[in-house]
């Protein structure tokens, strides 16, 4: 029986210092790096519209053809309360701009 209590004290110890390793380095990671909440809104169609319009807006020269059609799929889409179809088309066109300006993905 003291083995079994043994055993069970080491586990419960490597148990408790592995939770306080996770929460030590979640916190690290939570102060670093500000995590960005989304959902699939209408509000949020809006915002990444006017992201993508900024990037193309400031970008010295004209944005590819997918750009354009993927936002302008996206804007249909979220119009028409297809949110998650116009979200998605509009991420990808998100994407497509920052990395024809050299901007990291965020």
């Amino acid at each position: 029986m003291s083995i079994l209590v043994r055993i069970l004290g080491c586990a419960g110890v490597a148990f408790s210092l592995g939770l306080m390793a996770v929460a030590s380095s979640m916190q690290a990671g939570a102060q670093s790096n500000a995590l960005e909440v989304t959902s699939d809104t209408p509000e949020y169609c809006v915002r990444l519209l006017d992201r993508v319009s900024n990037l193309v807006r400031v970008s010295p020269s004209p944005p590819p053809s997918d750009v354009t059609r993927l936002s302008a799929e996206g804007q249909r889409m979220c119009d028409q309360g297809e949110t998650r179809g116009g979200i998605l088309r509009l991420r990808r066109a998100w994407l497509l701009m920052t990395r024809l300006e050299g901007q990291p993905a965020r």
